[in-house]
């Protein structure tokens, strides 16, 4: 990891979904020279964060297997067929006690990179807003930052009602926005955004 800043932020990285429209293990796909989940973990440790979470799940083995070189520290959700909330919440309970606030990241922001997540981390240590987001042109991506005093917030998300996105909604008037590039908007869902990546010229440069 990079030299961080004097505050101790977690990044949760979620990689514990079943990728049902994208018809295997999204996270396995090739992105550069390495698969998606390692370019998204590997960025998260190049940040100024101080503990990087991966949440497994579903190809737990497989994931864990693509991460075996990367200094994480790698958790099992076994509730992770019932959605993403749960995987958050897992991740959570993993945080050092010593931290200030946690990112969320999903493993699928195949384009993420340490400057834009180390733009969020300083963002939150001038304003230490409740939440601090990526984005571009004005619009909300990720990855998303929750200031400790969010916590107990997080820990009791749901599907039912909508996850994270029910902490925004109740905190959105401190929602803090942090200008970065279009990548903090674009995520995989289907094998066709992978193409829809390369047209818009934003593939990772090559390691």
């Amino acid at each position: 990891m990079t030299e961080s800043t004097s505050d101790f932020i977690s990044i949760i990285v979620l990689a514990a979904g079943l990728s049902t429209r994208f018809g295997r293990n999204k996270l396995l796909e090739p992105i550069g020279q390495s698969t998606m989940i390692e370019h998204v973990v590997s960025e998260s440790l190049e940040s100024k964060a101080k503990q990087v979470i991966v949440v497994v799940g579903h190809d737990a083995d497989k994931v864990r297997s693509a991460l075996k070189d990367y200094s994480c520290d790698i958790v099992f959700n076994e509730d992770f067929e019932k959605g993403q909330s749960y995987s958050v919440r897992k991740g959570l309970s993993k945080v050092k006690k010593a931290a200030d606030a946690v990112m969320v990241l999903p493993g699928d922001v195949a384009l993420v990179d340490h400057a834009m997540i180390d733009a969020v981390i300083d963002e939150y240590s001038t304003c230490y807003a409740p939440i601090v987001t990526a984005g571009f042109h004005g619009s909300s991506g990720h990855p998303i930052l929750f200031d400790k005093n969010l916590f107990g917030e997080l820990r009791n998300i749901d599907e039912e009602t909508r996850g994270v996105k029910s902490v925004v909604t109740r905190h959105r008037s401190q929602l803090r926005l942090v200008e970065t590039s279009e990548a903090s908007l674009l995520d995989v869902d289907k094998e066709d955004d992978l193409l829809r990546l390369a047209k818009a010229s934003l593939e990772p440069p090559e390691r």
